[in-house]
């Protein structure tokens, strides 16, 4: 299975050199790549907006300087470059390093990868269904006749992709887990003794990550991070080491 996701891997010495000038052509090769895709995206951010646009609520975007329309459609296209070249970028990361791995390490790499992939999705998805147009209605739900809501591109564009991004990270906490504690370095009893630590970590890390400094941004999105450490849990407790 592992050879038809990447070709086999061979443990041939290298200086120190060697693998300097290795990375530094695999960095050059994602970073083309990426700005190939960023230019593709900058052209396709209109459509973007079109589709996130329910999340406004039939409020119309603003900007208030002149450069801030041009920046808001970069960020976008630059967030969306990262993920339409995150195929490439894996592929050089893992060609970088799966050489130095032990061969039951990388089998847990070949395992985890598809669901990686898909948990990434899932946890943008989350976001753009549940996340995003909770906090979204629960802010605007503030505007009154004499308080009109007036949103500036920059500020929307940085919040979708911000807790989008967020999420997807996030959903990927299983994928960690399960590798952690497929090598030995977790357990399910482990997790569990910890549980209440992981608990007041998630809301830490969801009030820093979080773009807005509200508590109901923030546990909006520290309960995925909840659920998908319980899930961890037992997945590791049915799966065994």
């Amino acid at each position: 299975m592992a050879r038809t996701i990447l070709p086999e891997i061979e443990d041939q010495p290298m200086t120190l050199v060697g693998h300097l000038e290795e990375l530094r052509w695999r960095i050059l090769w994602s970073l083309f790549y990426w700005i190939v895709a960023c230019f593709i995206c900058y052209q396709l951010v209109p459509k973007l907006l079109d589709w996130v646009r329910p999340l406004l609520q039939g409020n119309k975007l603003i900007f208030t300087n002149p450069t801030e329309g041009f920046f808001a459609y970069l960020n976008a296209a630059m967030v969306g470059g990262a993920c339409l070249a995150a195929p490439v970028f894996l592929y050089h990361f893992l060609m970088f390093v799966l050489p130095g791995l032990e061969k039951g390490e990388r089998r847990w790499i070949y395992r985890l990868l598809p669901l990686s992939i898909f948990q990434f999705l899932l946890g943008c998805a989350f976001a753009l269904k549940l996340v995003l147009p909770g906090t979204m209605g629960f802010f605007l739900g503030f505007a009154t006749a004499e308080l009109v809501p007036q949103l500036k591109i920059g500020e929307f564009v940085g919040f979708v992709v911000t807790v989008t991004v967020i999420c997807g990270i996030i959903f990927e906490l299983p994928i960690v887990l399960l590798f952690l504690a497929g090598i030995g370095l977790v357990s399910s009893k482990f997790l569990a003794r910890h549980r209440r630590m992981a608990y007041f970590l998630a809301f830490v890390v969801a009030a820093v990550a979080t773009p807005t400094p509200d508590a109901f941004t923030a546990t909006v999105v520290a309960l995925p991070i909840l659920i998908n450490y319980e899930v961890s849990l037992w997945l590791i407790k049915f799966c065994g080491k």
